[in-house]
């Protein structure tokens, strides 16, 4: 017999699974990118093995782009990244929330459930908050191209249905290569900051009229 943790929801989905580690908040906040760059210093070091997942819920139009942890591992203490916004943007505000969460967190004290993986590393804690994924999508409708952008750049822009009030998931839009192997620096937020209706993804290549890119295949992931 094999033993194990293994929780289920009401509609049959796994909550908790002692193969799986769950996402755990370790920090919440604001950020500013008045300045252009936006620099968040975490209230204390996160000591994951793996970078953490940024989420982030920009209060206006802006993008972020180029989203680069700060620490190392085990001692994860911020991040960085470009904030971008263009003439053609409604409800420009050049601030937003964030909040960050890890896998594999050194376990806490006091009362509750902690559960464990078969080589002692914390998957589970009572304690602490666990992120929870309400919408997603893996593809993005294409809503606009730009082959002159500062006369020597080529942007390409998506959208997906933002759920009103989540987070984005925003670590893994740092560089991505597209057909051709081309490199490209991307990014995410609202290019229409008044509606919010949608949550947009964001690419920029250098080089005038590049072929523009059809089809956008990058996880969304929005947590409450």
């Amino acid at each position: 017999m094999t033993y194990g943790a293994f929780f289920v929801g009401n509609s049959g989905q796994v909550q908790i699974d002692d193969n799986y580690p769950c996402y755990m908040e370790v920090a919440a906040g604001s950020y500013n990118g008045s300045s252009g760059t936006v620099t968040v210093t975490y209230p204390a070091a996160v000591n994951s093995p793996n970078p953490p997942a940024i989420y982030v819920r920009p209060d206006g139009a802006h993008i972020l782009r180029n989203i680069r942890h700060l620490g190392s591992v085990g001692n994860w203490t911020g991040w960085t990244a470009t904030l971008y916004s263009d003439s053609g943007f409604t409800g420009i505000v050049a601030s937003g929330q964030y909040k960050v969460a890890a896998l594999y967190l050194p376990r806490t004290g006091g009362y509750g459930m902690q559960v464990f993986d078969a080589i002692g590393r914390l998957l589970f804690d009572s304690n602490r908050q666990v992120i929870r994924i309400i919408s997603g999508a893996q593809t993005w409708s294409k809503v606009g191209y730009n082959g002159s952008y500062l006369g020597n750049w080529t942007t390409d822009t998506w959208g997906n249905p933002y759920v009103a009030g989540s987070y984005v998931l925003a670590s893994h839009f740092m560089a991505a290569s597209f057909e051709g192997s081309t490199s490209a620096e991307m990014g995410v937020g609202f290019i229409d900051g008044a509606s919010k209706a949608q949550i947009n993804a964001f690419a920029q290549r250098a080089g005038r009229g590049l072929p523009a890119i059809a089809s956008l295949n990058w996880p969304l992931v929005m947590v409450n």
